[in-house]
């Protein structure tokens, strides 16, 4: 996998486990969240899917979870929901 597909997994992950598990709390989670820093590792990637996150969970606030994580590449939904409970 990519480091960018990966950090957006993570950076999804995070906010499902940190937040109340709708999609407003994990967008208001995603906001929240500081970008990288200047001397991060892969800094363009991570910001990159950042912002991704971001941007899906605003603009598809309305679709069901498992839409949201479809539309952004995460293949196997229950096994990445169930990882993180």
């Amino acid at each position: 996998m990519d480091p960018y597909h990966r950090f957006l997994e993570e950076y999804v992950k995070e906010a499902i486990v940190n937040s109340n598990g709708t999609n407003s709390g994990i967008a208001e989670y995603l906001w929240a969240k500081k970008g990288p820093g200047r001397f991060s590792s892969y800094r363009d990637e991570k910001t990159k899917a950042l912002t991704e996150a971001r941007r899906v969970f605003d603009e598809y606030r309305h679709w069901p979870l498992f839409v949201i994580l479809s539309h952004i590449g995460i293949e196997d939904k229950e096994a990445f929901l169930k990882k993180e409970k």
